[in-house]
């Protein structure tokens, strides 16, 4: 395929084609199937809870002071991360529960 001629009505070199630089020059290991399984069930679980995506947001990314770290790193380190971070959300939904039967 020839370029387009360009504005002196010579050809142009073609441009090269860009391509998309998905974790490419990332140097972190890809997660294993264990983490990204754990990653999904933190999210739906934080979504069950919470019902919106702001609160979901703001709970996953933010230290919180029962676990002394965020929810959604701690879930993914360990399966005991997940549990704690499951119990959590368990106690944050009886007390919100609590709340409403007032």
């Amino acid at each position: 395929m020839k370029s387009p001629p360009g504005p002196n009505g010579s050809e142009t070199a073609p441009e090269p084609r860009r391509s998309i630089a998905i974790r490419r020059n990332s140097r972190r290991p890809l997660p294993t199937p264990q983490e990204s399984r754990r990653q999904s069930n933190v999210v739906q679980l934080a979504w069950r809870h919470f019902g919106e995506p702001g609160p979901v947001i703001a709970f996953l990314n933010t230290s919180h002071a029962a676990l002394d770290a965020q929810p959604l790193h701690l879930a993914i380190e360990s399966e005991e991360g997940f549990a704690r971070v499951e119990a959590l959300l368990e106690e944050m939904s009886v007390k919100r529960n609590a709340v409403k039967r007032g």
